[in-house]
């Protein structure tokens, strides 16, 4: 049986006019489940009942969509912890749909908002909400989902669990956080790219990314992706076609050479640079690569091509001039033109390219990024904080 057109229909409208939210959206899976009143995501996936979506204008199915990915992208199914689930579900809609409504979005009638709760997370919200400054009021288990009938009927959150259907380990759910960073950056660049990031969404930006996750997951994430390429809309999801869905599919094609861009103009000390070595090293370790090493300060001083029988990469740096970030991506898109990515670590306190050189770019800065001018910041590109 296929999906509902008004399903398709709302997926073609928020690729076409909310890029921020398609994103996030395209890379979880829709799955119908009849179980449940209206909607839920863990975090990977979204389960729908199709009833309660035909009931919905394409409107407001766009506005479920995007209330859904945004509880991901606040990270209520990883962060939980003991607080009542129901509870913590009205939480998250107060959070999010304040932003939405800000975006632009038709909020269902039943949608909870008020301006009171603009601009706190859902943590702040729970312990304002009646009873809410305690946790574990109720079983707060894995059926309580069942109970909690979705506060605001838009769609709720459950835990994220792994592939067991266990709770995840501490280690795994930073590892999913780092993993939702990365998309939300991704994410962010696109909507700005076609200029589609409202100004309530560049602050959810601001503040998710830059309380700052452990860099060495974001690096890893990131090489992770890079390895598993990205979605494709040459080849279709065939899951999502059976249903009358067009998707894009995700395609795998190993990691192709990295370039490595070192800021030698005196901003990196020695020992960031055996930290941030150390880290690469472990993970070349599962994603081997040729590795071109590049240092630059205002101009390219040395380059370096290591492969995977001459690890591990020792680096070296000093203090030399002035700082001027481009020169490296001009010599990777002339001598690495099938580079699979470039990871530069600098303090982001110089000129940097100004058209995206169209190469996957982790910036890892030795200076906060709130804490950095606006000129400074690059026009593309994730960026990590190494602390």
């Amino acid at each position: 049986m296929k999906k509902s057109p008004k399903l398709a229909k709302a997926i073609a409208r928020t690729v076409l006019d909310h890029p921020f939210f398609a994103t996030l959206l395209l890379r979880m899976r829709l799955r119908e489940d009849r179980d449940i009143k209206t909607a839920c995501t863990d975090g990977r996936q979204i389960r729908y009942n199709p009833d309660f979506i035909d009931s919905l204008s394409v409107d407001h199915i766009v506005f479920v969509l995007a209330h859904l990915v945004m509880h991901v992208a606040h990270f209520h199914p990883l962060r939980r912890s003991a607080r009542h689930l129901s509870r913590f579900n009205k939480a998250g809609d107060y959070a999010i749909n304040g932003i939405l409504k800000e975006a632009g979005l038709k909020l269902l009638p039943s949608a909870l908002w008020h301006d009171s709760f603009d601009n706190l997370a859902a943590e702040q919200i729970y312990d304002r909400l009646p009873g809410g400054s305690g946790d574990g009021e109720g079983d707060g288990g894995e059926n309580d989902m069942a109970h909690s009938d979705d506060p605001g009927g838009c769609g709720g959150f459950e835990d994220a669990r792994d592939d067991y259907d266990k709770p995840l380990s501490k280690a795994q759910r930073q590892r999913e956080e780092a993993e939702v960073t990365v998309a939300i950056q991704r994410a962010a660049q696109a909507a700005k790219a076609q200029g589609k990031l409202p100004s309530s969404l560049a602050r959810l930006v601001d503040e998710l990314v830059h309380p700052v996750l452990d860099w060495r997951e974001i690096l890893r994430t990131f090489i992770d992706h890079t390895a598993g390429n990205d979605y494709s809309w040459n080849q279709p999801n065939r899951r999502h076609i059976a249903d009358g869905i067009y998707l894009p599919s995700f395609r795998s094609n190993g990691l192709k050479p990295l370039v490595l861009a070192i800021d030698t103009s005196g901003s990196i000390t020695q020992r960031e640079l055996n930290q941030f070595q150390a880290e690469l090293n472990d993970i070349l370790q599962s994603y081997p690569s040729t590795v071109n090493v590049v240092y630059c300060d205002c101009q390219i001083s040395a380059t370096h091509t290591i492969t995977p029988d001459q690890y591990p990469v020792e680096l070296d740096t000093a203090g030399f001039g002035g700082t001027d970030l481009c020169p490296p991506f001009d010599w990777a898109v002339k001598n690495v033109p099938d580079a699979g990515c470039i990871i530069y670590l600098t303090d982001l306190r110089g000129i940097s390219p100004e058209t995206d050189p169209g190469i996957p770019t982790l910036w890892i800065s030795t200076t906060r990024e709130r804490d950095l001018p606006e000129c400074f910041l690059p026009k593309f590109g994730n960026i990590a904080t190494l602390e």
